[in-house]
């Protein structure tokens, strides 16, 4: 049976990379839709400037902070560095300013919005309150290419007399100038805003940014989006935002040039605080405290400290500790490339308890070593906050098995912790948007969050790239103005897209439209889809095959282990793109292009089976050969069964009862091999605890994300020092969805209009609940074993339609609502359902 044709990838690359920063570039005009957001009217800025201000009274001591670059073996056991290894330089950050407008009104108000762009961050004060609950605001873009604006409705927070807006800056993505190089930066903090005024008489008033603004150094002495924050509580300037502070002393501010002429409302969820995380220890160090969060996550610490005035609070964060428990290891958040450890300080003021957590900073972490504190803290003394886009969560499952469950919750985890208005491949080292990443996660993070909004801007922020980078000096494809970068937004983009990771600009939309009913996406990417795909049939594919490619990413212990050529992962992904294009072309009525990209797909069907099918076999060579054909639909018509009974034999035979497979394999591995009746390999790989396995990684060293390179680690030695926290090895996690719950979406019928239904009743497990809240409504899949049989219990939503499917079981087995069922695939109109399978 063949799989389907839809499908997914990612990956990420690691460590340093070159940068390449401009070959050419492309501006490009970017729909945005709309939905629940807040949407403006037409913001009129014609009258607005951008705004900053970049005197500098900051100590030298905290502006500046060491950096050391270099690039020490993974197993950083092994390292001996030298001193020019060790050999610091100097960076400083840009100032974070404040910024103030006094203004006067003598009617009264109906309405007032405020329009504002803050690069790289920005927060929004009116009459000494910060406005709205928006953090690390707007989200990051390509900036000389396009900046989001975000529209406040601020009527709450006017009077009818005297006002004043105020803004803090801090430099986000945008000034950042410290970690891989300054020439990551875009220029210093700068904003541009209008303040609409509606009066009740109709009349109206508009307040923007110019050289009238007032501007004053404030209490942030250093932030920077990797390396963290530095706040002076001496320094804060009570009031500063407030009607009545007299700011005459203060200085005008600067007009600053415009990054680019291309000013969009952001139309994606903002970040949030999420929730808080507790932590649960605080452990002795050689220096200070180390506080354990007890998870791995992205966000920050906020804490209640009270000390003497002038005492530095230093908090350095980490995903690891050094095998003495002593001090924390932060080797795997990248600091060899960073330049430094994650690290926030605190100076106190003296005047009691004091409250503080950063603004424009973020931290991928589990630990925190705490040094300047008179005493050991208490444990209530912090709180973790996780700090994701507030997209909604809208998938459950849970089961029976607890070691399944941790799977699900870590798979989960792992995708949350790397939504900052953008999917990254990791919260701390990189933090950016590699392309293969995006892929290979899309579909397991789909069932669980609404991305509808965040594939639309990463589908844009990809269109934002095209022609930007070099070619890639590990392929011998040349340079294509219609090709765009291996990381989709931002300066640091690692060169031309290869054409694995380059799936994505056409698998994202196609994904999007399948699981959220987006047809907008396809519509805006469809000219980039379709001169990416030129590029490809023009200069990049030899007679179907595409030799060439990062490849099965980071199997279990490195790409070393790689068992599966590029070529052959590239070459599937290249049919899935046909196969997608000329669905969607379809979708466009578009039916010429639709029967050329068709036709294209069958030449590399038949070229990819030529070059990697082996007959005597059934196999394509390894786990993941044999897994990405059955998940792309590539395997000859009648040998699915014989490939994926290969498949098993790969793994409890020729690997002993293991997993082999990188990112591309394990995306499908388990619901293909449940498919074809292979749920007891399954269950194996799902109970088994020593390495590779997924339990060697929850259970034998405890962590609560998924690395990036699965390793056989010595436990009483430092980890490696590749990241800990990587959503592109949560694709498998789609199983849990798609396989033991059953729901997977029918892509002729997107948004789950029809979809269908099928479980497998996997061995070992009594019972699985799952949900999925579709655009149709709430999906659930749910069964339980009693006795010789199992009760599944299924709810079909309005307006939608399911399609059971059970080949594995007879109709005489089937009971559907105390009624013989007809066969073992059948359709069920909305409604609930209770569908009983008997054993024989």
């Amino acid at each position: 049976m063949k799989y389907r044709n839809y499908l997914i990838l990612a990956g990420s690359l690691v460590g340093m990379c070159f940068l390449f920063i401009n070959a050419k570039s492309i501006r490009l005009e970017t729909k945005q839709a709309k939905g629940t957001i807040k949407i403006s009217k037409d913001i009129d800025w014609s009258r607005a400037k951008w705004i900053g201000f970049t005197k500098d009274n900051r100590l030298e001591k905290w502006a500046v902070r060491d950096l050391i670059f270099n690039r020490p073996p993974f197993d950083i056991n092994t390292w001996e560095p030298t001193p020019e290894d060790l050999k610091p330089s100097q960076r400083k950050v840009n100032p974070s300013p404040l910024l103030r407008k006094k203004f006067t009104l003598s009617k009264k108000i109906k309405e007032a919005t405020v329009a504002v762009c803050g690069l790289g961050l920005y927060e929004l004060y009116l009459n000494g309150k910060k406005v709205g609950d928006h953090v690390l605001d707007p989200a990051q873009t390509s900036y000389d290419k396009r900046a989001f604006f975000v529209v406040h409705d601020v009527t709450e927070h006017i009077t009818n007399k005297d006002n004043a807006i105020g803004l803090m800056l801090g430099n986000g993505f945008f000034g950042q100038n410290m970690a891989f190089s300054e020439g990551l930066s875009y220029g210093k903090p700068r904003a541009i805003l209008v303040l609409t005024i509606i009066y009740a008489d109709g009349t109206s008033e508009k307040i923007v940014t110019d050289e009238s603004w007032k501007a004053n150094s404030g209490p942030i002495l250093f932030d920077n989006i990797y390396l963290g924050e530095t706040y002076d509580a001496r320094k804060e300037i009570e009031g500063w935002c407030s009607s009545s502070f007299d700011a005459s002393s203060w200085e005008s501010a600067e007009l600053m040039t415009a990054p680019t002429d291309n000013l969009l409302e952001q139309d994606i969820e903002p970040m949030r605080k999420i929730r808080k995380v507790t932590p649960i220890a605080v452990l002795p160090a050689e220096k200070g405290w180390i506080i354990d969060m007890g998870q791995n996550m992205t966000g920050w610490l906020a804490m209640n400290v009270q000390e003497v005035e002038g005492t530095v609070v230093k908090m350095r964060f980490a995903e690891h500790l050094m095998p003495n428990k002593q001090n924390i290891d932060p080797a795997s958040t990248g600091i060899h490339v960073t330049g430094n450890t994650q690290t926030d300080m605190y100076i106190c003021k003296g005047k009691g308890v004091e409250n503080w957590e950063p603004r424009f900073t973020y931290h991928g972490f589990r630990y925190v070593q705490i040094e300047g504190l008179s005493k050991k803290p208490d444990i209530t003394q912090f709180t973790g906050w996780l700090v994701r886009s507030d997209v909604e969560r809208i998938g459950t499952f849970k089961c029976s098995n607890e070691l399944i469950n941790t799977f699900y919750n870590v798979s989960m985890w792992t995708i949350e912790d790397n939504l900052q208005g953008l999917l990254s491949d990791c919260p701390h080292r990189e933090r950016c948007a590699w392309m293969g990443d995006a892929y290979v996660v899309a579909e397991a993070a789909s069932f669980n969050f609404d991305l509808k909004r965040l594939w639309r801007k990463t589908s844009a922020d990809t269109q934002s790239v095209l022609g930007v980078s070099k070619a890639h000096f590990k392929d011998s494809f040349p340079y294509d103005l219609r090709a765009p970068s291996n990381i989709s937004v931002g300066k640091r983009l690692c060169l031309q897209a290869r054409p694995d990771w380059g799936a994505a600009t056409v698998m994202i939309p196609w994904f999007s439209y399948v699981y959220h009913g987006d047809k907008v996406i396809v519509q805006n990417a469809w000219n980039m889809m379709v001169g990416w795909m030129a590029y490809l049939d023009e200069k990049v594919q030899n007679q179907g095959i595409i030799d060439g490619g990062f490849g099965d990413w980071c199997p279990p212990g490195s790409n070393a282990e790689m068992d599966t050529p590029p070529a052959l992962t590239s070459t599937a992904l290249y049919y899935q793109s046909l196969i997608a294009m000329q669905k969607m072309a379809s979708v466009l009525n578009k039916d010429e292009l639709a029967a050329m990209y068709a036709k294209k797909a069958f030449i590399v069907k038949k070229a990819f089976n030529d070059n990697y099918f082996n007959i005597e076999t059934n196999s394509f060579g390894s786990q993941t050969g044999n897994a990405f054909a059955l998940y792309s639909g590539l395997v000859p018509e009648g040998k699915e069964q014989a490939v994926a009974d290969n498949l098993a034999q790969l793994i409890m035979q020729d690997k002993n009862g293991h997993y082999t497979a990188g990112i591309f394999g394990h995306r499908p591995l388990y619901t293909v091999l449940n498919d074809y009746g292979h749920e007891e390999v399954t269950k194996h790989l799902w109970s088994i605890t020593n390495y590779p396995s997924l339990g060697f990684l929850t259970e034998e060293h405890n962590l609560t994300t998924w690395p990036e390179n699965p390793a056989n680690w010595d436990k009483e030695k430092r980890y490696f020092r590749s990241s800990f926290n990587h959503p592109m090895h949560s694709g498998f996690a789609a199983s849990f969805h798609e396989s033991l719950g059953g729901i997977r979406p029918n892509e002729d019928y997107p948004g789950f209009k029809h979809f269908y239904l099928r479980p497998t009743f996997l061995k070992g497990v009594d019972w699985v609940e799952v949900s999925h809240k579709s655009p149709q409504g709430k999906i659930i899949s749910s069964w339980r074993k009693e006795g010789k049989e199992v009760v599944w219990v299924v709810t079909v939503p309005a307006n939608s339609q399911a399609d059971i499917q059970l080949p594995l079981y007879q109709k005489e087995q089937i009971i559907l609502n105390n009624k013989a069922a007809n066969a073992n695939v059948f359709s069920l109109s909305s409604g609930f359902y209770t569908i009983r399978i008997k054993k024989l």
